[in-house]
């Protein structure tokens, strides 16, 4: 028993050596993005490559969030930063909602006390989450004018946040 009051704290330190590659933005090279239809919280239909084929022409940003994730709201506070910054350089982010029908109100209470106006996007039978291969929570990916993941980040530590805005600034300069 003493040998495991040992062992735990050496696994977490060596653990939290790893997590500054773990959760680090990836630049992806020109994967195209899995195509979805949803509804948004409002209910109003969604459908990903009629939006990207849009006439806005927009750099979008997918983020994936649940309730209970500790670091979610940290992470949507970040997002709604950079769209309210970057919105008129073509910035546009959306939010997908991987909780339960069950769980919508909860969702909207959540997203009203971190005074989030980002539009939500349902993925309650983690169809969107399972195409997209998200690992955990937040994640967050970033999708150029022309439909290709160019960005992906798991967490919301501040360096990854730096990193993350320091890739976006680059490519919302691409036309």
């Amino acid at each position: 028993m003493r040998y495991f009051k040992i062992l735990i704290p050496i696994i977490i330190i060596i653990s939290f050596s790893f997590l500054p590659t773990a959760f680090a933005p990836a630049k992806l090279g020109g994967q195209k993005v899995p195509d979805f239809r949803t509804l948004t919280l409002d209910g109003k239909s969604f459908a990903l490559m009629d939006w990207l084929q849009g006439p806005d022409n927009r750099v979008l940003i997918l983020t994936f969030f649940t309730t209970w994730c500790e670091f979610c709201g940290e992470d949507l506070k970040f997002l709604q930063r950079l769209q309210d910054q970057y919105a008129d350089q073509g910035l546009r982010v959306f939010c997908v909602f991987t909780g339960s029908l069950s769980k919508i109100n909860a969702a909207k209470k959540y997203l009203e006390g971190l005074k989030i106006e980002l539009p939500v996007l349902m993925d309650h039978k983690r169809v969107i989450t399972k195409s997209y291969k998200v690992a955990g929570f937040p994640s967050t990916y970033a999708i150029d004018r022309e439909g290709f993941l160019r960005i992906r980040y798991l967490g919301c530590s501040e360096d990854v946040k730096t990193k993350f805005e320091g890739n976006l600034k680059n490519l919302l300069t691409i036309p």
